[in-house]
């Protein structure tokens, strides 16, 4: 530009000179901003936006950036990995990194893939490279094994792959959406502190154990390229704290935003608060050798008493549904009803040999209606619902001990307790399939109500051999309606997933299945 030449005060020159020399300055000043213009392909439009950064109050601390293992949700959410599959508004499975699917038998599927896909460092994506991933993902964690249940990936073509699962997996199209089963370049992983290259629109720029992950913009992407330069996930896992970064404008975005504060963003004009329901049930477990609650009528007694419409409105402050099931409503097979008491709960513990002292507390051969609620600090609703549950159930002659622990996983393990808050993503992938196998099968670890019914096992074997989707959501709810019989866990909320949004942050739109955070339609106003 002419303001930025030197000037040579020791030549005078002519008018003539001079206006030859503005002349020639102006013509070099319009192919310069021509040239400018056109940098790298973009218009001035775009160059404004090119160095766009967002920034996440995120609610978790992952411990890495390895996507096959426990961190695989945080890798995810950045924007930076992608799966074979991807699962749409409806919950559906719909191509991604796979471009087709077949199943050829009830053990055998074949994917093709898509084409001109490259790794974060350059490398092409082919069949090889995705097979070498899944069996990592298989070795890394046990989900992705138990989901796929793989007995061999055989590449068939280039961009082919052949998929035998040990046993019918009718679900797998779906589970192939898990994040667990990330698509990496497997040569990248050299050690832990690597940055995996994956095929997303972001890469992983820099990872501050407990402080935040940093993606940037991966030019090399093969679809939609990032409307953002940069996106930062800072961990903040303190839902207030998340809310004050929020309207300090220390961030653009907040998840799980405490629903008792949603009100208080709603009224500041330049956030705003935005929820879709999730694929999440809160919960009460019972243990099934508990003294109290191993007797069916006393766990019916307790969930009719639970104050479902009270803690909808009260305690969610309206972001979420009365659940009657372990799936919401928003899935085929979520819509159903809960059991009807046989009579009154006065009835029921009448006929089950309780009997009402003094006091007015139910009591059976000397012994109280006591029993102790565990709950933990990670999702702070469930204690104020467990607050709930142990006021209403009091005002009915029942006493309650609330427990809380750190740890809810392990605390059900030991056998200390009588019922438990709970929380799981009990559709993660939009499939029943695995919640069932792993929540309700005799076998199952994850069966922490100790709960056998070899009626509901023989169900969800049947469940695993059905192609077509009616028969499978047939199948899953003739097993609903025997868990809502039997009834080993009281389903009490669906919550909505409830996010604060600077106004201006764009393409940040909630999901029910919670991964897809940051994308590549994100973006935010200068």
């Amino acid at each position: 530009m002419i303001s930025n030449r030197k000037r040579n005060s020791r030549f005078i020159c002519t008018g003539l000179l001079l206006l030859m020399a503005v002349m020639a300055l102006a013509a070099c000043s319009t192919s310069n901003q021509t040239a400018d213009s056109t940098k790298n392909g973009q218009t001035p439009t775009e160059q404004s936006s090119a160095d766009k950064k967002l920034v996440m109050a995120y609610t978790w601390k992952p411990s890495g950036v390895d996507p096959h293992g426990d961190n695989s949700w945080d890798v995810m959410r950045s924007g930076a990995g992608e799966t074979l599959v991807r699962l749409n508004e409806k919950l559906e499975p719909v191509a991604w990194l796979a471009k087709g699917w077949k199943q050829n038998s009830p053990t055998v599927w074949t994917f093709s893939l898509q084409d001109q896909v490259t790794f974060h460092d350059g490398k092409s994506m082919d069949a090889a490279s995705v097979k070498a991933s899944l069996l990592r993902s298989i070795e890394k964690s046990h989900l992705a094994k138990d989901l796929l249940d793989v007995k061999s990936i055989d590449v068939s073509g280039p961009l082919a792959l052949k998929i035998t699962t040990n046993q019918p997996n009718a679900a797998l199209v779906s589970n192939l959406a898990d994040p667990s089963t990330i698509v990496l370049d497997v040569a990248s992983m050299k050690d832990e502190q690597s940055y995996p290259a994956m095929t997303g629109a972001f890469k992983i720029k820099a990872f501050n154990k407990d402080q935040s992950l940093v993606v940037e913009r991966y030019d090399g992407y093969w679809g939609e390229k990032a409307r953002l330069a940069e996106a930062t996930m800072k961990f903040i896992t303190d839902g207030n704290s998340r809310l004050m970064a929020l309207q300090s404008g220390e961030v653009d975005v907040a998840t799980d935003i405490p629903v008792d504060n949603a009100e208080v963003l709603k009224k500041n004009d330049k956030l705003q608060v935005l929820s879709a329901p999730s694929l999440r049930t809160h919960m009460i477990v019972y243990n099934m050798e508990s003294p109290v609650f191993k007797d069916a009528a006393n766990r019916k007694v307790v969930d009719s008493l639970i104050p479902r419409a009270s803690i909808v409105s009260a305690v969610m402050r309206g972001f979420g549904t009365e659940a009657s099931s372990p799936f919401p409503s928003i899935l085929p097979f979520g819509k159903v009803e809960r059991k009807a008491l046989d009579g009154t709960p006065e009835q029921l513990l009448t006929r089950d040999g309780w009997q009402k002292d003094a006091q007015g507390t139910w009591a059976k051969q000397g012994k109280p209606f006591e029993v102790t609620l565990l709950t933990f600090p990670q999702r702070p609703e469930l204690s104020v619902m467990a607050e709930v549950i142990q006021s209403q159930l009091l005002k009915e002659g029942i006493q309650v001990k609330i427990r809380k622990v750190e740890n809810i996983d392990e605390a059900l393990t030991k056998n200390d307790w009588d019922f438990a808050m709970y929380s799981m993503l009990t559709a993660h992938t939009g499939e029943p399939q695995y919640f069932m196998d792993t929540f309700y099968s005799s076998k199952s670890e994850a069966n922490v109500s100790r709960y056998v019914s070899k009626p509901l096992e023989d169900i969800l074997g049947r469940l695993k051999l059905a192609k077509n989707t009616a028969e499978r959501n047939g199948l899953t709810l003739q097993a609903l309606d025997i868990i809502n019989t039997d009834l080993p866990q009281s389903f009490i909320v669906h919550p909505d997933n409830v996010f604060g949004v600077k106004k201006g942050v764009e393409g940040f739109t909630p999901h029910p299945i919670e991964y897809y955070y940051i994308t590549a339609q994100s973006d935010i106003a200068k």
